[in-house]
């Protein structure tokens, strides 16, 4: 080795980096996954969403026929709510896509005009570094949302 001289600190530089380089792609790796969670979670929104203009247009065809109790357009229980929103959910292709997806309470009526939906599904992570290991069963996500009939 001649003309070379080495000093202490060579070959460092190239440990640094590679730390460098496993931080950078574990932050990579967490920001896909909580984006993933965040796309799953605005799905699941949109379905909540389209149940809720979906059952508020469902009338409770008893109360609607039975006479005049002061409500007036379109009267909602909470019973057609629930039952409009199973229907269009059966209906929806996008609803297969969520694991575990539910019904979940306060689905129905807050004043026999306005639909309320709302829905819990499990997400799963795209990618599982040791980061999110604790959540590597999915995560919980949950959405509400409210449809008004307009209905005279």
């Amino acid at each position: 080795m001649r003309g070379q001289t080495w000093r202490a600190d060579d070959g460092r530089i190239t440990l640094l980096s590679l730390g460098f380089g496993v931080v950078l792609l574990t932050l990579v790796a967490v920001v896909a996954a909580a984006s993933s969670i965040h796309i799953e979670r605005k799905r699941l929104y949109s379905l909540a969403d389209a149940s809720a203009a979906s059952a508020a247009d469902a009338i409770d065809e008893a109360l609607y026929y039975g006479g005049d109790d002061g409500i007036a357009g379109v009267p909602l229980t909470d019973l057609s709510v629930r039952t409009a929103v199973q229907e269009h959910l059966a209906r929806a292709p996008v609803a297969g896509r969520f694991e575990a997806l539910q019904v979940v309470e306060p689905t129905g009526t807050e004043d026999s005009r306005t639909a309320v939906v709302s829905l819990r599904a499990i997400a799963r992570p795209v990618l599982v570094p040791w980061v999110l290991i604790p959540w590597s069963d999915g995560i919980e996500i949950r959405a509400t949302s409210r449809g008004r009939s307009e209905l005279q």
